[in-house]
């Protein structure tokens, strides 16, 4: 059956290669987002404008089936909690008033796995939310956005997505910045990697996606976190991208402790410029994180994953180079 969807972030990285999809089967998708410049190609059915400025939906003249709200703030640097909040909650607040408005009962809601915090052990949908982070928070207070919606009628529906790391060609985010501290001749290492890293490639993301969508919202709602299997340790992955052509493994590793010592100048000159210098302690902290997520549920659901993280990864180390020739 072909539905009519909003995508909201429609030139983000998932939102731009969401909407194509959907199209492909059949679906009539018209998107908003306030960044003009897409990470794919500009997407004819696709306007400038922000949540914020309802008017600019309400110009697309279309009575939706399904929002499929992906739009958020996300960054390591430079966004302040206020942002957070602005565009993670209360964006959502607006987009939640035009459903009501516009009797759309049916919304799929882009969270993250951070609202499990870092609970130093395996997290699935049955364990605590325990953010302990701004964005992890802002999107939590997303889903509460949604679920006070979803008691207003019981007619409404939402599922909501927590996705760990989203990589893929094109992304400058997370997993470029490892590739790209691993070409050439790299030196440092920050501890042993031994520890899990949990990341989901945005063409499974996408199918993700549309699998839950095609469930056909039975439930009132249903959350299901979204990430690749195997859960391979960060280890492993760098063995992934040091077996492609132009990288390799670093030659030292150090102490996590060691590290922060190192970063400390950097840590005290970005405070006190406001420049994002690379070198910080969160991004340290990042790194040496275990973050163990597990998406079993969506596969007792019958969802299959298509790309593999090998193949996946080895696709970003492709691309990657060729942005160095």
């Amino acid at each position: 059956m072909s539905l009519k969807i909003l995508v909201t972030g429609a030139n983000g990285f998932v939102g731009s290669a969401l909407m194509p999809r959907l199209e492909e089967l059949g679906h009539q998708v018209k998107g908003i987002d306030r960044n003009d410049t897409p990470l794919y190609k500009i997407h004819k059915n696709t306007i400038i404008g922000d949540i914020f400025d309802i008017s600019k939906i309400e110009s697309l003249n279309t009575t939706f089936d399904i929002i499929i709200h992906c739009a958020a703030a996300k960054n390591d640097f430079g966004i302040s909690d206020k942002e957070y909040f602005r565009d993670n909650e209360q964006a959502t607040k607006v987009l939640i008033e035009y459903a009501e408005k516009q009797n759309i009962n049916k919304v799929i809601y882009f969270s993250t796995v951070s609202a499990y915090g870092h609970q130093d052990k395996i997290c699935d949908e049955s364990d605590e939310l325990l953010s302990n982070t701004i964005y992890g928070d802002s999107k939590l207070a997303g889903e509460y956005v949604i679920n006070d919606w979803l008691e207003k009628d019981e007619n409404n529906r939402a599922v909501i997505l927590r996705p760990s790391v989203i990589y893929g060609v094109n992304n400058y985010a997370n997993m470029y910045n490892l590739i790209d501290k691993m070409y050439g001749n790299p030196l440092l290492m920050i501890g042993n990697g031994s520890h899990v890293k949990s990341m989901v490639a945005v063409s499974n993301m996408v199918d993700m996606t549309i699998f839950t969508m095609d469930l056909g919202f039975d439930k009132k709602v249903e959350i299901f976190n979204c990430i690749d299997k195997p859960y391979i340790s960060l280890n492993e992955l760098m063995k992934i991208v040091a077996s492609q052509e132009g990288f390799a493994m670093p030659k030292l590793n150090i102490p996590v402790w060691f590290a922060y010592v190192l970063a400390t100048p950097f840590e005290i000159l970005s405070k006190l410029t406001g420049k994002d210098l690379k070198l910080n302690w969160n991004r340290i902290k990042k790194f040496a994180t275990s973050t163990d997520y597990r998406a079993e549920k969506i596969r007792e659901k019958g969802y299959v994953q298509k790309f593999s993280t090998e193949e996946e990864i080895v696709k970003m180390a492709t691309w990657y180079r060729s942005l160095k020739k």
